[in-house]
């Protein structure tokens, strides 16, 4: 009886992480053959709105400031406003201190980054501006930013993801695999589909929007997956996300699993929720439509990240080896092997690309550290068990000898 068991559990598990694995590979593929797409027109005729939602972020938020400022774009076409929401620290007082708009909100009955983005956008005269440009305020941006955001609206792309870079690298271990792992989503992921005309998705962070699409729909995503469910939303509208590779953003990442784990928790139950409830169903629309970009686009969200692709695979190796001798173990322990080996490749591919790889390759020593770490969080969310109704902050530190020029 264990052994039809297995086989129930086994067969379905191995054709769903052969095909996110096979997915993942191709797209690597599609980023080595093809070649970047020509950029749209580079003179600056797009003025931006800058919008920062900033929650008791007095560590960091300065850095963000004079980043903004130092951007090589015209000054005169970019205004920056910084959404100080339910602040009880200095974060409105730090960023008066520079030449920019600073919005106080006092709402603690209405809390969360989607609150604070819609209000936000009520606040501003969007006829102003041709683009919203939203990044996170523990970042610093690149220089070029608005340049290479520009070239893509020029284009006549709608819905914009920047390239989303840790610019801690040098923290710890931990922040040396999520380099990589950010290598792999930005390059042989996100750039990848771009080149083969496919749509990114929404990283909640470094977003630029064109300000008719943002005055026609509002910002209407509120859950802890804000950004998970706004790009379900836009694709359903049938408007795909443009990816700029060339427009980074450096977020601080935490440098050790016990400062992440708040923040993963919220993150990943976010994200299972939305695919529970708007994921199946895209990916059902797109059946019913005949609509690949709509199919693929369902498979940010039902797919399962990086980290748990691999648990899941090591899962299926550990379930295939309980099996009784017969030719289905022999095929089902070859394909997660196979399995495992392709997603080993993809990430030896991503250290090159990242740079440094013989530091990487010392940090992979703690890689069953982060998967086991990362597991748990996994089950808390997919079972329910982590309800995340509080938000909970991610503890903020400053990182010696980050280099804005990276």
């Amino acid at each position: 009886m264990w052994s039809i068991a297995l086989h129930v559990i086994l067969a379905p598990l191995i054709i769903y992480l052969g095909a996110a694995t096979f997915y993942l590979l191709a797209l690597a593929l599609a980023f080595i053959i093809l070649k970047e797409r020509i950029p749209g027109p580079m003179e600056p005729t797009n003025r931006f709105a800058v919008l920062v939602p900033a929650h008791n972020e007095e560590l960091l938020v300065a850095t963000l400031c004079e980043s903004l400022l130092q951007i090589d774009y015209p000054k005169e076409k970019y205004d920056i406003f910084i959404i100080a929401d339910n602040c009880s620290d200095r974060t409105a007082e730090i960023c008066k201190e520079y030449p920019l708009h600073v919005i106080e909100r006092d709402s603690p009955e209405h809390c969360g980054k989607g609150q604070a983005l819609a209000w936000g956008l009520q606040h501003l005269n969007l006829g102003q501006f041709d683009a919203i440009f939203i990044v996170d305020a523990d970042n610093y941006v690149d220089a070029a930013i608005l340049r290479e955001l520009n070239c893509l609206l020029n284009k006549g792309e709608h819905a914009i993801q920047c390239y989303n870079a840790v610019g801690n690298r040098d923290d710890s271990w931990f922040t040396q695999l999520l380099y990589v792992s950010r290598t792999i989503g930005n390059l042989l992921y996100h750039e990848a589909k771009y080149r083969l005309g496919l749509s990114s998705y929404l990283m909640g962070n470094g977003l630029c929007f064109k300000s008719e699409l943002l005055q026609k729909r509002g910002w209407t995503a509120f859950t802890a997956g804000e950004d998970w469910e706004y790009y379900a939303q836009l694709v359903e509208d049938n408007i795909k996300i443009g990816f700029a590779a060339k427009a980074k953003v450096y977020h601080q990442e935490s440098r050790s699993l016990n400062q992440a784990t708040s923040q993963r928790l919220r993150w990943s139950s976010g994200r299972f929720s939305v695919a529970k409830t708007l994921g199946f169903r895209l990916f059902l629309k797109g059946i019913r439509e005949r609509n690949w970009h709509k199919i693929d686009a369902s498979f940010p969200l039902i797919f399962p990240n990086y980290s748990l692709q691999i648990n899941l695979t090591f899962l299926a190796l550990a379930l295939a080896l309980l099996l009784p001798s017969s030719v289905m173990k022999v095929i089902c322990i070859s394909v997660a092997l196979s399995l495992i080996v392709g997603q080993f490749l993809l990430f030896v591919t991503g250290a090159f690309i990242a740079g440094s790889p013989l530091k990487i390759f010392c940090a992979a020593i703690y890689a069953p550290l982060f998967l086991a770490w990362k597991s748990v969080i996994d089950i808390l969310c997919l079972t329910g068990l982590y309800r995340g109704k509080e938000w909970v902050r991610t503890r903020r530190h400053r990182s010696p000898g980050v280099n804005r020029n990276v």
